[in-house]
């Protein structure tokens, strides 16, 4: 398996033995089996591990902060830990969800840590992902409604976030963690159906697992020709996106042509316009689709506004759109 890893992470370039990286763990199956499965050729000089303990589970949450601290003693592997109250985050954000806040503060603190250890080079943040979290993120989105790069899934990269394992199912690392009788640790939330990713972990995958065997290679398949023809058609939106801009300041103002986006075609106006606003706007990241379809179709129109999520509104005067932050 070890070999299989690094041909897939080779093929898609996320890093090589010098690269530095922050490695996230939380002690679980995938992110032991992680750190394990790379350990030969990483080099504890250019890395170091990162555990987030989200205070949420008590004597739980302390053991698996032990098990990790034990399990980077044991690689030869440095480690930082960070000790962040979720909840409280979460209740900071409005209500927020807590595995929204907890993937929030997790990938904070991976780029606090990759700023504060490696300032001068191009760190990247490494996660444990798997292939059945790429299918679990398929079926979410699906179900909520999505386009064509949402249900492409999980990336091997977004920006400086590589997930090498992408190719690899869950079962397959915890048969290889026993084959070494390595150890791990569990999350009992994680069985809670309540929460919409284990329902689809524990509901819908076992059925679509019945209907075909092989189904996770089928849709990984699918996601993989998804990806590669979403990446051309946001090429050209970039491009589009570039031509068609009148001002931009990052974080605070948007100004487009928007008589010259009324002449694409919708679907490239759509895309365009997200292209654009995401450039513009990062947190915009999760932008909602059917925003972005409203603001497609009222480009011809000499007046408009619309509210986008993000804390974000669209107006239209005088063939000129103009995305402004109207909260944080």
């Amino acid at each position: 398996m070890e070999t299989d890893v690094w041909t897939y992470i080779e093929r898609h370039a996320l890093f090589d033995g010098n690269t530095p990286l922050v490695l996230l763990c939380s002690g679980g199956g995938d992110s032991t089996a992680l750190l394990r499965l790379l350990r030969s050729r990483l080099n504890p000089d250019h890395c170091v591990v990162l555990h987030v303990n989200h205070l949420l589970r008590g004597a739980d949450s302390d053991a698996d902060e032990a098990f990790v601290r034990e399990l980077c003693a044991e690689l030869g592997l440095p480690l930082e830990v960070r000790r962040i109250d979720v909840e409280q985050v979460a209740a900071n954000n409005g209500g927020q969800n807590l595995e929204d806040a907890g993937r929030t503060v997790r990938y904070e603190a991976a780029q606090e840590l990759v700023d504060s250890v490696f300032p001068e080079q191009e760190g990247r943040i490494v996660t444990a992902h798997t292939l059945d979290d790429r299918v679990e993120t398929f079926f979410i989105r699906a179900i909520y409604g999505a386009g064509m790069d949402a249900l492409a899934s999980i990336a091997p990269r977004r920006g400086n976030i590589v997930r090498p394992l992408l190719s690899v199912t869950r079962r397959e690392l915890r048969d290889w963690l026993r084959a070494g009788e390595y150890g791990w640790r569990e999350d009992a939330s994680n069985q809670d159906v309540e929460r919409t990713r284990a329902f689809v972990r524990a509901r819908i995958v076992p059925a679509a697992e019945e209907l075909r065997g092989n189904f996770r290679r089928n849709l990984e398949r699918t996601m993989d020709l998804l990806r590669d023809d979403g990446q051309l058609l946001s090429d050209m939106a970039r491009r589009f996106a570039s031509d068609f801009t009148l001002q931009c300041d990052p974080g605070r103002l948007l100004e487009m042509d928007a008589r010259l986006l009324s002449t694409l075609d919708q679907v490239m106006a759509r895309r365009t316009l997200r292209e654009a606003i995401i450039a513009t706007f990062p947190q915009a990241s999760r932008l909602e689709a059917f925003h972005i379809e409203a603001l497609s179709c009222a480009l011809g129109e000499k007046r408009y506004t619309r509210d986008l999520s993000g804390g974000l509104r669209a107006t239209i005067k005088c063939d000129t759109l103009v995305v402004t932050r109207i909260s944080s």
